[in-house]
């Protein structure tokens, strides 16, 4: 699989999925969307759009910051 480029919008309704920080690698589900990737600066660079939310349930991605593209 290639790398994933990520993109953090600023609107949710722009995003292709939500992400949502957890503490442990055990609560993780979905990580492979945005393993292994980067971040990018623009929007047309990226091929996942994220947006982070503060809920757990609004999420389709819960990751640990360490493992989130940087």
């Amino acid at each position: 699989m290639s790398e994933a480029r990520v993109f953090i919008t600023q609107q949710e309704y722009q995003a292709d999925h939500k992400v949502y920080f957890v503490d442990q690698p055990y609560q993780e589900q979905n990580v492979q969307l945005v393993t292994p990737g980067r971040l990018v600066q623009q929007e047309y660079e990226a091929n996942v759009k994220v947006f982070i939310v503060d809920q757990e349930y609004q999420s389709s991605i819960k990751i640990m910051r360490e493992h989130f593209p940087k």
